[in-house]
């Protein structure tokens, strides 16, 4: 890697900031749904550099800025969960009888009212003190960085973090349960993220092997908004009657969302496994068992 580790971290560090300011406009006027999205991304990818990099910094530095950015991912988080809610059951809530038609209205009238809320607190994160700080804080990351040292082996990172989703998946049981699939989803997106810190040196095999991560953290995504809108609609139905109608219907496409998922990540993790290990055997860090 021709320039130091710290340099090539701040560079991508610096990359995402500027993707999180730019989106930032759109997220106060609130005209854009796909600005949550692409400014929500900017922070989970943040937190991951951090995270994959946290042997060149000071530890306290980087867990503090971490939790910050994770308490302006949660906030950004809360409309972004409720906007993916809203297209899913608006695509799904199709020609119905006149009763179900009624409690799909109220569903996303229900809806409407959580994300006006939800907004109403990204809102106030943004204008606060703390969000100030925040942005404060990452400018200061570009121009005063705290290093520890000067280098690290980021690809040998890389190779850590894949080592560690394998072994994930290996103690996975026959049945795994819901939750235990979403600790694979955010260690293949641990993994994925921190191939795209060396992108530009991973070569020809890493590329596949971060193309075959997005598939598999797709689908896990897939299979946790299932798991997100299944329980959400009980929960409305639970506290409003007039939504009851349409409670079965929608669950039952959420089981069935969730079941065609499980088969997709089945299909295909072999193939992630295996850009892995062309991708990463010979880095430092790189598990070879399995």
């Amino acid at each position: 890697m021709p320039e130091s580790s710290v340099a090539y971290v701040l560079t991508a560090i610096k990359h995402e900031v500027g993707l999180l300011r730019a989106e930032e406009p759109g997220v106060r006027r609130g005209r854009s749904a796909e600005a949550v999205h692409r400014m929500r991304a900017a922070v989970r990818r943040l937190r991951s550099i951090l995270r994959a990099s946290r042997p060149l910094f000071r530890a306290a530095w980087v867990d503090r800025l971490r939790e910050e950015l994770d308490w302006l991912g949660a906030s950004l988080g809360g409309v972004r969960d409720l906007d993916v809610l809203g297209a899913h059951f608006r695509s799904r809530l199709g020609p119905m009888p006149a009763a179900e038609r009624a409690a799909a209205r109220h569903l996303l009238r229900r809806l409407r009212d959580d994300r006006v809320r939800a907004r109403g607190v990204l809102l106030t994160a943004l204008r606060s003190a703390r969000y100030a700080r925040l942005r404060h804080r990452l400018t200061t990351a570009l121009d005063h960085p705290p290093t520890r040292r000067d280098s690290i082996s980021l690809v040998g990172i890389t190779a850590d973090t894949f080592g560690k989703l394998r072994k994930a998946v290996r103690k996975l049981p026959d049945e795994p349960d819901d939750e235990a699939l979403h600790r694979v989803r955010i260690k293949v997106k641990r993994a994925r993220y921190a191939a795209e810190l060396v992108r530009p040196t991973a070569g020809r095999r890493g590329k596949r092997f971060i193309r075959a991560a997005k598939e598999v953290q797709d689908i896990l995504g897939e299979h946790q908004d299932a798991v997100v809108a299944e329980a959400y609609v009980s929960r409305a139905a639970d506290q409003s009657p007039a939504i009851r109608p349409v409670r079965e219907r929608l669950v039952e496409l959420q089981r069935d969302r969730r079941e065609r998922a499980r088969e997709a990540f089945e299909e295909t993790w072999p193939r992630l496994a295996r850009r892995g290990r062309k991708a990463w055997r010979e880095a430092p860090g790189a598990d070879s068992d399995g």
